[in-house]
């Protein structure tokens, strides 16, 4: 019996996510002298921020290396909510909030807490390879819904609205966008929410918006 028959069929249904292999191959590159400029992951080009690296470095001076609460340290989840009480003026509770290692295995928590087999979930085409197998491997089942250049690649409700029936649970999106840059409107927001149960929204790129409306 070969490892590959001892995995879960799911997990082996999984597709692979090629930008880590072109990202291995460019390191590669880099390693022989070559100028290399990534556009692969999505990450910035510059360095961990030193007052970052800073309080990295106090919290283990200071011993901040043991378990915290299951939902994360609660200090932390409490900024979390005063960032989001005077930005947006959204009250939110520290035990509405959970601290995660990143975007991924939030968006996993996340599918894992909502879906029920079968369930689907809408998400755009294009978009970051990864979101149909987060659905998936929990047993949901992601529907593409397109979305077009000359819509600003944002969804169109109307095209949402044909896509649900009943086994529908939630929409996903990502504004600032991963692949296509585009940033979602107040008014598309609104209109999307209206649709749905759910709306599952991936912020990673939060802040990076260099012209318009944050």
């Amino acid at each position: 019996m070969s490892c590959r028959d001892t995995i879960a069929k799911r997990a082996m249904e999984m597709t692979p996510f090629l930008v880590m292999d072109v990202l291995e191959r460019a390191r590669a590159m880099e390693s022989q002298g070559i100028d290399v400029v990534h556009l692969e992951v999505g990450e910035p080009d510059f360095d961990l921020p030193l007052p970052v690296k800073e309080a990295a470095c106090r919290a283990l001076e200071q011993g901040y290396t043991h378990y915290t609460h299951s939902l994360g340290d609660l200090a932390l989840r409490e900024a979390i909510c005063e960032h989001y009480l005077s930005t947006y003026q959204v009250e939110v509770q520290p035990d509405q909030v959970v601290v995660t290692s990143g975007t991924s295995p939030a968006m996993m928590l996340a599918f894992a807490a909502l879906l029920e087999q079968g369930d689907q979930v809408i998400i755009s085409d294009p978009h970051y390879a990864c979101y149909p197998n987060f659905i998936s491997f929990v047993g949901g089942v992601p529907v593409n819904v397109p979305v077009q250049e000359e819509d600003g690649f944002q969804f169109r409700p109307e095209a949402i609205q044909e896509k649900i029936n009943e086994k529908t649970r939630g929409i996903f999106i990502n504004s600032p966008s991963n692949p296509t840059g585009n940033l979602l409107s107040p008014e598309r927001m609104q209109a999307i929410a209206e649709l749905s149960p759910y709306v599952i929204s991936d912020e990673i790129y939060h802040g990076l918006v260099y012209e318009g409306q944050e």
